[in-house]
């Protein structure tokens, strides 16, 4: 590997880097749906969730026209004791035309994509530092990827990597300081070796091929319900990512650089940006929200780039957390580069 030195920098600096905030506290378009369970005795848990909805253009090609996000996705999860597995599952409807083509909004469902997303054993130490294993697994930084974003979908993409196959993670969040780590090899994995495939129009399995890395973030509440987070990604020839912020029940700020990736995973160059939200809560289960998010993309064989936007969004959560239902919009300011269109969210989801 090339960059043996940056990993092992990189374990060096998360254990001695600032402390990080990524609040034990889930705001509400969350479902922490990755802690192992507290009982003492074995356990089995069947859990999931179900979104139907999707999303609109207000402008460009595609205005007015809907594009389906409906969704389901649940697993399994044990505990015996320290010892602790899950194996969880995701799948969604995949909209196409009558030429076959994929992800056509505006048109009714073709097929169905998804897999198994998470698949891993660990044990628990009684100073509550998880220890796992895994065949499929979400990164350190994957679990943070929407912390510091009250809004419920719509949110910036930060360019880290996310789903993983084969590793080691070790964490322990649990206390006023909190951290996470995860290596991972090469991945070579893509839809022509899937486990499970749907048929045609499913791609699920593309995204197990990425470079060596590891990442992950350490964390600390500077005061009561006030977190501090600072993260770290180091990969085999695509760069770095520092990943910074600060989380509170009703504002939070977070900033990022990437060092090799300009614009999502595949576009070599460089990124820097930051996002700002706020939430408030106006009876009991409703949250309004918004964000400000601004990112530049500096490729290496194209010219800059800006992304920015503005967000507004609406959460309600009821029946004893059954059920919510969401709304969230994405307008585009004018220091945006091209011609993105505005768009908006809708969907209501159910959990079990």
């Amino acid at each position: 590997m090339k960059t043996n030195s940056y990993l092992y920098g990189a374990l060096v600096a998360l254990a001695f880097c600032a402390p990080a905030a990524a609040a034990e506290t889930v705001h509400p378009a969350e479902h922490d749906d990755t802690k192992t369970p507290e009982l003492t005795t074995t356990s089995y848990r069947f859990y999931g969730e179900l979104g139907v909805g999707g999303y609109m253009d207000l402008e460009g090609e595609d205005k007015h026209k809907y594009s389906d996000g409906t969704y389901i996705e649940g697993g399994l999860e044990v505990k015996n004791g320290h010892w602790f597995g899950l194996i969880y599952g995701e799948a969604w409807t995949v909209q196409a035309d009558s030429q076959g083509n994929a992800w056509t909004p505006g048109h009714s469902w073709g097929g169905v994509e998804g897999g198994l997303n998470r698949l891993y054993g660990g044990y628990k130490t009684d100073n509550n530092t998880e220890i796992m294993l895994s065949l499929r697994q979400d990164s350190s930084l994957d679990d943070l990827q929407w912390w510091g974003d009250f809004t419920p979908d719509l949110g910036y993409v930060i360019p880290n990597t996310r789903d993983i196959m084969y590793a080691l993670k070790v964490q322990n969040r649990s206390g006023d300081f909190r951290y996470s780590v995860t290596a991972t090899p090469a991945g070579h994995h893509d839809e022509s070796k899937a486990w499970l495939h749907f048929g045609k129009y499913d791609r699920y399995d593309d995204k197990y091929t990425y470079p060596a890395m590891i990442n992950g973030y350490v964390q600390y509440d500077i005061v009561k319900d006030v977190t501090w987070m600072n993260g770290l990604e180091v990969t085999d020839g695509t760069g770095q990512l520092f990943l910074t912020g600060v989380l509170s029940p009703n504002l939070a700020f977070r900033a990022w650089h990437h060092t090799g990736r300009a614009k999502g995973l595949d576009v070599p160059g460089s990124e820097t940006g930051f996002m700002a939200s706020a939430m408030y809560e106006a009876l009991s289960g409703l949250y309004f929200s918004t964000a400000y998010s601004y990112a530049k993309h500096r490729p290496d064989h194209a010219a800059d780039e800006t992304t920015a936007f503005m967000q507004f969004g609406i959460w309600y959560e009821y029946g004893g957390g059954r059920f919510a239902t969401a709304a969230d919009s994405r307008f585009y300011t004018s220091n945006t580069s091209g011609d993105p269109s505005d768009k908006i969210f809708l969907m209501q989801y159910f959990y079990w």
